[in-house]
């Protein structure tokens, strides 16, 4: 039996790490893009909170929001009740859309590095920072070839919908250096702020 191994840390003790504040708006509006492709716009929009509709709406791309009216996209997205087999195949469209913008440098940074699903693990704590103000990632080795990623002090994660889509985000970044990757939600370290995910390749 391996012995877990944290690869990356928390920025420190959990209960010190701030809350998380800001989201950038590249993520909210790749998310939108894919709902509306999939046909759920107007579905989308009889959930979403009417305080956050024009800053989600008319929001441009690369600002930090409020971490509210991420948590109000997504939430309004749980509302449409797609199933996981959906909400992961739109985490996996976000993921290739900002492969272009921040997924870009993790990769060049992994090439440099050698071309191996564990350099990008490394990395993706600077890709959670892009993309969001407080909170906090961490990254534990369970194996050769199988990996814990844990995020904690951020309301959005707490949402299931976020949580699938990022099982998709997580595929398309692994299975860069990789043939296939496999991406599950741990349910029992899920709270209203907290989530982890396994990840294996081959």
């Amino acid at each position: 039996m391996h012995e877990p191994e944290v690869i990356v840390p928390f920025p420190g003790p959990i209960e010190s790490i701030g809350a998380t504040t800001r989201v950038r708006s590249t993520l909210i509006a790749s998310s939108l893009r894919s709902v509306r492709e999939h046909g759920h716009f107007d579905a989308y929009i009889a959930h979403l909170d009417a305080a956050w509709r024009e800053t989600i709406l008319h929001s441009v791309a690369g600002v930090w929001m409020p971490v509210a009216a991420g948590n109000a996209h997504y939430r309004a997205c749980d509302a449409l009740q797609l199933s996981p087999v959906v909400q992961v195949q739109i985490g996996r469209e976000v993921g290739d859309r900002i492969q272009g913008t921040f997924l870009a440098s993790m990769v060049r940074t992994a090439k440099g590095a050698g071309l191996t699903p564990w350099r990008a693990l490394a990395y993706t704590p600077k890709l959670y920072d892009r993309l969001f103000e407080g909170g906090g990632m961490a990254v534990v080795k369970l194996g050769p070839k199988e990996a814990r990623v844990e995020m904690a002090n951020n309301p959005i994660v707490g949402v299931g919908y976020f949580r699938n889509g990022l099982r998709g985000l997580y595929q398309v970044a692994i299975e860069l250096f990789c043939t296939k990757a496999y991406v599950t939600n741990i349910p029992k370290l899920a709270t209203d702020t907290s989530c982890a995910l396994k990840i294996s390749w081959a």
